[in-house]
């Protein structure tokens, strides 16, 4: 039976959900014999990346097959919802493997020995100050972080730093470290990329987004926001990945087998 090609094309929107959509198409080809994805390259990348340049950075730093010029696309779809409601019915081994042999094609395999942990800010605030309705939910504040990282430290070696991505000042991290003890103060390190008016990210940044997101897949303990950037980090990542339910976000609302829940653990 001739196959159809299938690609995942049209958004505009954060990098993480565009992502999430592109990975969703190819879980879904792998899992039925009747398509095949034929990768569509990102075009146009909010928050800080949508020139050429910056977008060129992307589609080289994941290094996608393109095969449009071999396969004639059949389907375009935005994402695949049959993958995002059920995400562990199509992300199998057979399937993740390939996904992170396809990420490590460009880069030197190389896992950290750290806790890497993800705290979304910039586009998203606390209740009441945030531009989108409903945007608040998925933020997690300062004494969340307090609690929840020393427990998760103490599942891992003594010696594993705990790193710290998000975007902001420092000022506006301090309290999350309150009342910790020295032991866990001096292997807490903070990465915070520069955050500009609506939450934007430059790709010439120190600390950018995909320095950011190769930090997080390649380290050996990951923390997740509730965002599709750690979502998609988490499908990569081949270490112990921690999720928090509750987010609303269509295709990161679901884990993947295996990974632990924070709320578990509280």
């Amino acid at each position: 039976m001739r196959r159809r090609n299938l690609t995942v094309r049209g958004k505009t929107d954060g990098f993480g959900c565009q992502l999430n959509a592109k990975l969703s198409g190819i879980a879904f080809c792998f899992n039925n014999n009747r398509y095949r994805y034929v990768h569509t390259p990102f075009v146009s990348v909010s928050h800080g990346w949508r020139s050429k340049e910056a977008v060129d950075e992307i589609n080289s730093f994941f290094n996608i097959p393109d095969l449009r010029k071999k396969h004639r696309i059949n389907v375009r779809h935005k994402c695949m919802n049959k993958v995002f409601n059920k995400p562990n019915d199509f992300y199998v081994d057979n399937v993740l493997d390939y996904l992170r042999s396809m990420y490590w094609s460009n880069k030197e395999y190389n896992l950290l020995d750290q806790i890497t942990i993800h705290i979304r800010r910039g586009d998203i605030q606390p209740r009441g100050t945030c531009r989108h309705r409903g945007e608040w939910r998925r933020y997690q504040g300062n004494k969340w972080y307090n609690r929840i990282i020393p427990i998760i430290s103490n599942r891992h070696p003594s010696y594993y730093p705990i790193v710290i991505h998000s975007e902001g000042k420092i000022e506006e991290f301090e309290s999350i470290t309150e009342g910790w003890p020295a032991s866990l103060l001096d292997k807490t390190i903070f990465k915070l990329a520069e955050c500009g008016q609506g939450g934007t990210n430059s790709h010439e940044d120190k600390n950018n987004m995909l320095e950011t997101f190769h930090e997080m897949v390649s380290s050996k303990a990951f923390v997740q926001s509730k965002s599709g950037f750690s979502y998609t980090a988490g499908i990569f990542s081949e270490g112990e990945n921690y999720f928090h339910r509750g987010n609303s976000a269509i295709g990161q609302r679901i884990p993947l087998k295996g990974w632990n829940i924070v709320q578990d653990l509280l």
